[in-house]
């Protein structure tokens, strides 16, 4: 009885993970269009298109009520189109605020991840600048990094443990 009630406490604490609630919010664009698709708890997504040969930019910001780990994930279709860009992550001064000192730029030619940390109730800037290329679609997904349920079996089952090897004793 004892090792079912520990198993429906352990899964009780695994089903009752979280992930953080993430924001993104469109900022602003030229040269493609612009919008936020998907905005739900731990994944939001946001994409647009780029119907003309040329220079273009597309800002988004983005927070989390928790601080966590994100991944983020630009993608090009076709990835061929594009002929370069800088994209740029870091802390804001708030919302469509101007990037604090820290901020990363990474150069890229075609599709492109990271995995980033937010504080929680911070602002952050998600922009793709000085990009160049032929008409593409394009797309970015930033999806939170949920803490495994098995840290939190872990405890309960060292718990356990710990009860076998005192029980064993007793009976010694």
């Amino acid at each position: 009885m004892k090792k079912a009630m520990l198993f429906l406490v352990a899964l009780m604490f695994s089903v009752g993970v979280n992930a953080a609630t993430l924001t993104l919010t469109g900022i602003g664009s030229s040269g493609a269009t612009q919008s936020v698709d998907v905005n739900n708890n731990s994944t939001v997504l946001a994409g647009g298109t780029v119907g003309e040969v040329g220079n273009w930019y597309s800002q988004f910001d983005l927070t989390s009520d928790t601080a966590t780990n994100v991944k983020i994930e630009w993608s090009f279709n076709p990835f061929t189109a594009l002929t370069g860009a800088t994209v740029k992550f870091g802390e804001i001064t708030g919302p469509n605020g101007i990037y604090l000192p820290g901020a990363q730029t990474f150069v890229i030619t075609g599709d492109f991840s990271f995995t980033a940390f937010l504080a929680a109730n911070v602002f952050y800037g998600l922009d793709i600048i000085d990009a160049a290329s032929n008409i593409l679609k394009y797309d970015v997904s930033v999806s939170a990094v949920p803490v495994p349920a098995a840290l939190f079996l872990f405890a309960p089952a060292l718990l356990g443990f710990l009860g076998l090897r005192r029980k064993s004793a007793v009976a010694a």
